[in-house]
Formats: structure tokens, C-alpha cells, sequence
């Protein structure tokens, strides 16, 4: 099998949000960069023939409970998949942890004009829910969303999940841009094995590449495969602490038929409410995809599946809770991640209070369901304070994670802005900043 070297001063694995912001941030300060990326850089997105290429296992990957993990291979990674909501790190991060990041996500929503949308954009049926949602008492408003209104096509059908095709929807590729730019290198297709350790200290990563073999030797190794893929490099790497214990985020969709424009007629999670967050639950509107939509009606409700005649005319709620942190991820991939009674009961309460905002907006209760419950964000899989320490090192001197693996406890909210302003932190630290 042919080999490669190549050598840097830094080498990231992982392009999503963690990974693509660090390697911006060094390759921007001068640093040698290589970015290591599993998927491929796929530029046709947004629908779903597109998303059967970058999603692990075609959108079809379950944990051994039987939960559905939805994770892109891709450039970009989940920023591709997300729904371009925004929300600030958690005060417990500072006060339990010691981790400052109000700062820096601060810098960052600025930086990429986090806002909410107008009405214009956020579309007929999310403002009918948020109007039905405060009727009721509930605390509902508009959500921050990286997304640009002025290139919003709102009436994408559902599909903004499945990858932005006009743009508008902040994605971690266009750091990927400023880090080649600025003089990094992207490799993508690289499957990392392992990061390879000389006398103690990270001395690189080993990947396989359609090409053959690829040693990237660089003093500074930044581990950003996502929740799933980090704990998988980390035991490989002898790091076997790593990948017990996590979080999911586990949620469900609410839907019920009304009259008029349906939630996939808007963009995603413009609304939704953070009332219930003392108790780890958010509620969001929400719908998957259509094609999605039919594939998890097929498998748990078959009965239903004349309603995706009106599927534009569903109304649509997300229940997410923040779950207990259990379970493990093996060093070949395998995920168990049992749901506590807990969890169970979050969902419920969640799922009670989504029916009845969806009948006082309009939904006939005969057509209300509650869908599976899957999983949204993985992490918790090299948490701070066991795997990492606060500067996001290892025991491994040089070996950095920089992703939702670190998170220590369920986020209860939208991760990317937390994700991207602990790499902008990880950043200042790599290059001797001073944290700001």
C-alpha cells in the first residue's frame, strides 16, 4: 500500500465547527495547518438524494437501543445538517468549570450577524404557534439563527436540515475557505486512526486515504471529530477513558395537520422557548425533512402514512431535553445510550405541552403524533475535567480535543456557538494568547 508524510505545525482532524474554527485561527496567525476531514467535500446539498451521500449510513444509524444518530461526513461537518440555531454558552460552564466563554461568543455572533428573523422570513406557520404558544402562557420567542435573511429562500420544503443550498445558513465551510486562504492545506476522505505518541508527547496522526497511508507528523494534534468519532480516535490512541459516558440530546417531534402553511413552509427552529430549561427542556418548531419524515413514519407508525399528503399543511414541534450522561461509544463505533426514566419523563412533559400549543394553533387533536425518539447531539465523550483538562489537553502532552466531546453535561440548547467559541479559546491558548 503506497504511503505519505506530510509535516505540519498543526494537524486537525475533523472540519465541523471545533475543527474548522481552530485550524482558521492557526493558519490565520501564520501556523503550517493540515485539516483532516473523513467525508468528502460534496458541493451539491440541500435535498435529499444529496444528503443520502454525507449521512453516516444514508440517515439510517441507530444506537443499540435503537435510537437514531443523524451525523454528516462531510466538510463542514454538522454545521451542513444543523438547523443554524444560535444560543449562548451556559453560566454553569463558568461557574462549575471555570470556562469563561461569554466573551468570545460575543465576538463570534457579531462576527457572523447572529440574529433572529424577521417576520417576513420566519413564515406564516411559526408565527401562528408562537402567537398560539403565548396565548397559552408559555414564554415562546424568536430564536438567534445563523442564517442570512436576505438569501433565505423560506419555502425549501423542509430540506434547510439537509444542507443550505443558496447559502444562507452559516456553515464551518466558510472557515475551511479562510483557512486555505490564509495558507492551510484540506485533505479530505482521511479516515484517522490514530494519533501516534513518541516518548509520551502527540507526534501526529496516522490516516487511510483512498491514495494509500497518511502520516501527518505535527508537535500539535487537535482531535475535532464530533461526539462520536472522537472517543473512537482517542481509545485507539490508548486514551481508553475516553467514550464512557454521554449525552444525545435526545428529542421528538410533535405534529398535528391544520389549515393553511405547515412548519416545513419556514425555516427551522425560528421559534421556540427556553422556559422549561431549569428542567432540561426545550421546545422548538420543528419537522423533519420529508423524506425523512416518510422513513420514521414508515418504521413506527406505518398507519400514517397516508398524512404525507398534507405534510405541508403539519404543524410542527421539536421536544429536545437534556439528558443523563451514560451509556458508551466502542472503539469500533458501536453506541449504547439507554434512556433513564428521567429522560422518559421529560419527553412527556415536553410532548404534553407541544399538544396542546398545536391545538390552540389550529391542528385537529385526531392528528397530533408523537414520533420516535432519536438522537441529536452527541458529546460528553472526552469531558473536561476526566479526559481533557481546562486548556482541552489530554494526558498526552500536544494532544488537544476541541468538539462537543469536551462538554461535561448535556447543553440543553443549540451547541454550535458554545463549539465554536471553546476553539476560539483552545485557539489563544495554542498560540500563547491571553483568554479574552
Amino acid at each position: 500500500m503506497h504511503e505519505s508524510r506530510k509535516t505540519a505545525d498543526a494537524v486537525v482532524v475533523g472540519s465541523g465547527p471545533g475543527g474548522a474554527t481552530v485550524a482558521r485561527e492557526l493558519a490565520r496567525a501564520g501556523k503550517a495547518v493540515v485539516l483532516l476531514e473523513k467525508g468528502r467535500d460534496h458541493r451539491l446539498i440541500g435535498n435529499h438524494f444529496s444528503a443520502l451521500r454525507y449521512a453516516d449510513k444514508s440517515g439510517l444509524s441507530f444506537t443499540e437501543e435503537g435510537l437514531n444518530l443523524v451525523r454528516a461526513h462531510i466538510t463542514g461537518g454538522s454545521t451542513i445538517v444543523y438547523c443554524g440555531s444560535a444560543a449562548s454558552p451556559p453560566a454553569w460552564l463558568r461557574s462549575k468549570y471555570g470556562i469563561d466563554l461569554d466573551s468570545y461568543a460575543a465576538r463570534v455572533a457579531e462576527e457572523l450577524h447572529v440574529a433572529p428573523l424577521p417576520d417576513e422570513v420566519l413564515g406564516e406557520a411559526s408565527l401562528r404557534m408562537l402567537h398560539a404558544a403565548n396565548s397559552l402562557g408559555h414564554k415562546f420567542a424568536k430564536m438567534p439563527k445563523f442564517i442570512d435573511p436576505s438569501i433565505c429562500k423560506r419555502r425549501c420544503g423542509g430540506t434547510c436540515m439537509l444542507g443550505c443550498p443558496h447559502g444562507a445558513k452559516w456553515s464551518a465551510r466558510a472557515f475551511i475557505d479562510d483557512m486555505k486562504v490564509a495558507g492551510g492545506e484540506l485533505v479530505t476522505r482521511a479516515d484517522v486512526q490514530h494519533v501516534m505518541i513518541e516518548d509520551g508527547v502527540a507526534a501526529g496522526v496516522s490516516a487511510i486515504t483512498p491514495q494509500g497511508m497518511l502520516e501527518v507528523r505535527a508537535p500539535t494534534v487537535v482531535i475535532s471529530a464530533g461526539g462520536l468519532g472522537t472517543p473512537c480516535i482517542l481509545q485507539r490512541s490508548g486514551l481508553h477513558e475516553a467514550g464512557v459516558g454521554m449525552f444525545l440530546d435526545p428529542l421528538v417531534f410533535v405534529t398535528g395537520v391544520a389549515r393553511g402553511q405547515g412548519t416545513a413552509l419556514g425555516p427551522p427552529m425560528a421559534i421556540g422557548t427556553y422556559e422549561l430549561i431549569d428542567e432540561g427542556v426545550l421546545l422548538s418548531d420543528l419537522i423533519d425533512p420529508w423524506g425523512m419524515w416518510l422513513v420514521m413514519t414508515a418504521m413506527s407508525r406505518p398507519g400514517r402514512l397516508f398524512d404525507w399528503v398534507r405534510y405541508r399543511s403539519q404543524l410542527g414541534l421539536m421536544v429536545k431535553i437534556g439528558d443523563d450522561r451514560c451509556g458508551h461509544i466502542s472503539m469500533d463505533g458501536r453506541v449504547s445510550k439507554p434512556l433513564t426514566t428521567s429522560d422518559r419523563q421529560k419527553l412527556s412533559r415536553g410532548a404534553s405541552i407541544a399538544r396542546r400549543i398545536l391545538i390552540e394553533a389550529g391542528c385537529d387533536p385526531r392528528s397530533i403524533v408523537v414520533g420516535p425518539v432519536r438522537g441529536a447531539h452527541p458529546g460528553a465523550t472526552a469531558r473536561i475535567g476526566e479526559v481533557v483538562d481546562q486548556n482541552l489537553q489530554t494526558r498526552i502532552p500536544g494532544l488537544y480535543v476541541s468538539d462537543a466531546s469536551v462538554l461535561p453535561e448535556a447543553l440543553d440548547r443549540p451547541l454550535v456557538l458554545t463549539i465554536i467559541s471553546l476553539a476560539r479559546r483552545l485557539s489563544d491558548h495554542l498560540l500563547g494568547r491571553t483568554a479574552n
